[in-house]
Parts: C-alpha cells; sequence; structure tokens
C-alpha cells in the first residue's frame, strides 16, 4: 500500500485541495484601468518623464493630464504645509510662552537673575504671537472641514478682508503685516514639528 494511502481522509482531502486551489493573484481587487476626466474613455495613463523623472500621467486617447507627480524640491516645501487638525503644536508653542512668562516672574521677584527677565520678555514676544497664529490657523482650518469647504476660500477672504482694512485704515497696516508674517512663520515651525511625520509620504496633486 502506498504512503499516500496511509494517510487519513482528513490529510488527503487537505492535500489535495492545496495542490489544485490557484494561487490568488497580487492583483486581485485591483484595477489597472482608470476614467479620464476629460473624455470619460477608460485608459491606462502613460507617464511622461523628463531626463528620467515622472512630470505627469496623461490620457492615451485625449493627451488630457490625469495626475501631476511633484519635483523633489516641491514634495519637500509640500511637507512644511501640512494640513493637520491637530493642536499639538500650539499646546507646545503655549507651553515654551507660559515657561518665559514663569522665567520672567521669578525674574521680576528676585529669585532669578534680571539678564534672564529681559531674556524671558523676548521669548514671550516671539512665542505667545506664533501659539495664538497656530490657534487661529487650527480654527480656520477644523471650521472649512466641519462645513466641508475649501479652506482656501476662507483665506482669500482673510486676505481680502485685510487689504480692505489696511486701505481704510492706514494707521493698522504695520500690525496686518506683522500679522501675516507672524503666521509665515507659524507655517515654518508647524512644518518643521510635522517633518519627521510627513517625511515618509509621498504627495500627488490631481
Amino acid at each position: 500500500m502506498s504512503s499516500f494511502s496511509s494517510q487519513s481522509p482528513r490529510l488527503r482531502l487537505a492535500t489535495k485541495n492545496h495542490q489544485t486551489k490557484p494561487s490568488k493573484s497580487v492583483f486581485a481587487g485591483h484595477h489597472a484601468t482608470v476614467n479620464c476626466l476629460e473624455c470619460n474613455r477608460i485608459m491606462v495613463p502613460r507617464v511622461v518623464t523628463y531626463y528620467g523623472q515622472p512630470l505627469r500621467s496623461i490620457c492615451p486617447f485625449c493627451g488630457a493630464t490625469f495626475a501631476k507627480f511633484p519635483s523633489g524640491l516641491q514634495r519637500f516645501w509640500q511637507r512644511f504645509h501640512t494640513r493637520n487638525l491637530s493642536f499639538t503644536v500650539f499646546f507646545r508653542l503655549l507651553i515654551i510662552a507660559i515657561g518665559f512668562v514663569v522665567i520672567g516672574s521669578l525674574s521680576s521677584w528676585e529669585f532669578l537673575p534680571r539678564s534672564l527677565g529681559r531674556f524671558a520678555i523676548f521669548g514671550t514676544i516671539i512665542f505667545a504671537p506664533l501659539a495664538l497664529a497656530e490657534l487661529i490657523f487650527q480654527c480656520i482650518e477644523r471650521l472649512a472641514v466641519k462645513f466641508s469647504h475649501d479652506s482656501n476660500y476662507y483665506w482669500a477672504a482673510i486676505v481680502l478682508l485685510a487689504i480692505t482694512i489696511a486701505n481704510q485704515v492706514h494707521d493698522v497696516t504695520g500690525y496686518i503685516v506683522m500679522f501675516f508674517i507672524v503666521m509665515l512663520i507659524r507655517g515654518l515651525i508647524s512644518g518643521l514639528a510635522q517633518f519627521p511625520n510627513t517625511s515618509s509620504k509621498t504627495h500627488f496633486n490631481n
């Protein structure tokens, strides 16, 4: 009697299923074709390269751009423009600002040298507006998400309002300019704080 016949029926059935069952394709559930947004035809996008660097993908039928691939510099710059809805950076800036306030208070009470008090004043002036700018940014982004709007329209409205106010009231022009400078610095600091979390992500622009 052969060794196969000496096996139990359950073992023979499992061996038979293992031998006859086809292996599942790695492409199962994935579609290699997409729908062109211009000509509405099913197609496989063609990638356009320049000296080996992918620039964009196009429809082979109408030539319309399907997706754009940012360059290395653009991907690096996009990491500083993340719109993560998180108050983590705000709390960090707030803690730093409160720390400078505490140092300044201890210095004024002569528990610390007065030189640290002057240092604390500059630190408070720098980090307190940055914390406020981060809070404003997060509130506007969350408001846009709540109403399912594009936040770019909100920022465009703020810029238009600021320009109108600056033209009507010239005394506040300097404050408005300082506000936008602080917002730009906030974006840089927020991007640096979130840089490790986005360093491995690839951004595509449709």
